[in-house]
């Protein structure tokens, strides 16, 4: 079985479905009016997308979502939004990921902060 109908078929708590409501409230605030705090964080943000489809199942199912291959793939790739363009935008964004898909890892993670720098706040 394919991991989009792993997906598919897995049912998260209520709890975890409204975490996941506000993960995505919060990246479009974030992209929206915190822009440097998206600048700083992709800025840290190391490693490639592995193309597993977490992502497009946050909340539901992305609409535009098609298979390529046995790989996701958007029907809409050169015009998404900028909550899919910077996805994840921190470290909290990869918890809400292992939600929809915990046993196969992101292919991003984050350099640590050094002991001097400061971040924008979130």
């Amino acid at each position: 079985m394919g991991q989009q109908r792993m997906m598919e078929k897995q049912r998260l708590s209520f709890g975890n479905w409204m975490q996941l409501r506000w993960g995505s409230c919060r990246r479009l605030y974030l992209n929206l009016f915190r822009s440097a705090f998206v600048r700083a964080s992709l800025a840290r943000r190391m490693g490639a997308c592995r193309r597993c489809g977490a992502c497009c199942h946050l909340v539901r199912r992305c609409a535009l979502l098609k298979d390529d291959k046995g790989l996701p793939a958007c029907h809409l790739y050169l015009y998404r939004t900028p909550n899919c363009t910077q996805f994840p935008l921190d470290p909290r964004d990869l918890a809400d990921r292992n939600l929809v898909l915990p046993d196969t890892p992101c292919g991003f993670s984050w350099a640590p902060v050094q002991k001097d720098e400061q971040l924008p706040r979130a």
